[in-house]
């Protein structure tokens, strides 16, 4: 069967957060093709869409994947013989080993029947607020976003990030940040809810389900009413920070810059395993010396939104008339060390 390259390559592309490097569950590594649709699923993410493929078995994603970028053609020719999903295209042929029975589990997720818009900020929100998620599997209910039907939010203990925004939803629910931030750049206009499931989709018929759980999550109002001194950020904090993430993003763990404000001054500060910028700029500060550390991404959008925030004992709140943050500050010598 003929089938263009590119557009059978960006359908599998699509579904490619549901694919595992190893086996979690069975065929968790595999694209599954089911007569015109194709699937994917790791436990915590399930995605399909539909494909101009008419087979039925699983084949190893990376591999296929792989395969269909390094190809040059227009089109190639794709069909199921022999035990292989085997591509043709001028000159060169490939055979990929097929399962023929399919036994990744989604029988698991349910089947959504019922479809609501989106709200419009609601992938904005998720963005947002994932940039607060705790990365500690100990503290599994921080490492989720918190959606309730009044906002949508998210904390590690240390810095809390809350989205006001009519979800639509009746009673809130937590999903993991690991599998809800696959919903960035996908376009998503509508979702659906099962039991155990949040189902999102499409205009080009990809469906991404995240596994939702509805325990108890902390309660951050209290921490988000914060009184203290006023200050000014900066106007050029955007720039400096383009430069200071060249360190930070080279760590794998957590790409933080360190925030520093002492009286008439603020610092940003990143630093990685091959280096570290530091800039100072001018501010109206005049309490304490205090740091605290956040992830570019997140001050960015805040810089973007707000021109100044508020210090209170130990905490720092900037309300962006979009989002609220909040972080944990620590004291910081009164002069660094360089100055």
């Amino acid at each position: 069967m003929k089938i263009n390259r590119e557009e059978l390559l960006k359908r599998l592309e699509a579904v490619a957060p549901g694919l595992t490097q190893k086996e979690v569950i069975e065929q968790s590594s595999c694209l599954v093709f089911d007569e015109g649709r194709v699937m994917t699923f790791d436990d915590e993410v399930a995605c399909s869409i539909d494909v101009p493929l008419k087979v039925t078995g699983a084949v190893q994603g990376s591999n296929l994947l792989t395969l269909l970028r390094k190809m040059k053609e227009d089109d190639v020719e794709v069909t199921a013989k022999d035990g292989e999903l085997q591509i043709k295209g001028r000159g060169r042929r490939s055979g990929i080993r097929m399962e023929a029975e399919v036994l990744l589990p989604v029988e698991a997720i349910e089947t959504p029947n019922k479809w609501k818009k989106l709200p419009e900020d609601f992938i904005e929100a998720v963005g947002i607020v994932g940039g607060a998620v705790s990365t500690d599997e100990s503290q599994w209910d921080l490492t989720c976003v918190h959606i309730h039907p009044e906002w949508v939010e998210a904390t590690d203990n240390f810095q809390i990030s809350r989205y006001p925004l009519k979800t639509r939803l009746k009673e809130s629910w937590m999903v993991r940040q690991k599998a809800l931030k696959h919903i960035m750049g996908t376009g998503m206009n509508e979702f659906s809810e099962t039991e155990s499931w949040v189902h999102f989709r499409n205009p080009t018929g990809l469906v991404l389900s995240c596994r939702r759980y509805e325990k108890k999550y902390p309660d951050l109002t209290g921490y988000l009413n914060v009184k203290g001194t006023k200050t000014v950020l900066p106007g050029g904090l955007a720039e400096a920070l383009d430069k200071a993430q060249i360190f930070s993003s080279e760590n794998s763990d957590v790409n933080q810059v360190q925030v520093s404000l002492r009286p008439g001054r603020i610092e940003l500060r990143g630093e990685g395993p091959n280096g570290w910028y530091v800039e100072r700029q001018k501010t109206k500060y005049d309490g304490e010396p205090l740091s605290f550390n956040i992830l570019p991404r997140l001050l960015l959008e805040i810089t973007k939104r707000a021109k100044e925030c508020v210090v209170a004992e130990g905490r720092l709140k900037v309300d962006t008339g979009k989002f609220v943050y909040l972080t944990c500050t620590g004291k910081t010598d009164s002069e660094s060390e360089d100055e």
